[in-house]
């Protein structure tokens, strides 16, 4: 997943950030031996250049790769016929995307630009499969929200802490290295 570039001209207003190689790791070893991403139908909301996407097509996942940013799916296109990756890449708003998949697996924006942003995607990510794997940022309030959202609508919820090594992505980021934690969260479908 290490060659998997971060977007070439990150936006602010979407969030974009490359998810951390071990963050994007234990997220796509999880799904696989839970059995959620061999021979399954995988979506990878909201992107970027497809670091998770790429971890779950090498594992044997039928992988959708979903972006609005095209300059960032397009280079996410280019890197996967480098390497041999197979997927499908579709441009499209993630919180308007319709379709049918076995697993969903994504690092949406967390709301610090655009509140609401990270439920946005959650509510869609739920309908879209019976199982997700997401990534929000650990605060006793959003696991609140994220719990009831997704129990309202029927799935289970397991949550993983992890901390999140941000380095320098845009101008204005000063540390070598900021941490700060997230939750990888696992909603299984209850049936």
């Amino acid at each position: 997943m290490e060659k998997i570039p971060g977007h070439p001209s990150p936006k602010y207003e979407l969030e974009q950030y490359i998810t951390p190689s071990p963050i994007a790791s234990t997220l796509i070893w999880t799904a696989y031996i839970q059995g959620n991403v061999k021979d399954k139908k995988v979506i990878d909301m909201g992107c970027g250049t497809g670091r998770l996407c790429a971890g779950a097509s090498a594992l044997g996942g039928y992988c959708t790769c979903a972006e609005i940013d095209s300059e960032a799916l397009s280079l996410g296109k280019e890197v996967f016929e480098k390497l041999g990756l197979e997927a499908e890449f579709v441009e499209t708003d993630c919180t308007q995307f319709h379709g049918v998949y076995d697993t969903v697996i994504q690092n949406p924006p967390f709301g610090n630009v655009k509140r609401g942003a990270d439920l946005s995607f959650l509510r869609t990510a739920l309908g879209l499969a019976n199982t997700v794997y997401s990534i929000h940022k650990s605060n006793p309030n959003s696991r609140d929200l994220l719990t009831r959202e997704a129990r309202s609508r029927g799935f289970s919820v397991e949550v993983l802490p992890l901390s999140f090594p941000l380095t320098p992505y845009y101008p204005w980021h000063r540390e070598k290295v900021y941490r700060f934690l997230v939750d990888i969260y696992i909603f299984q479908k209850i049936v």
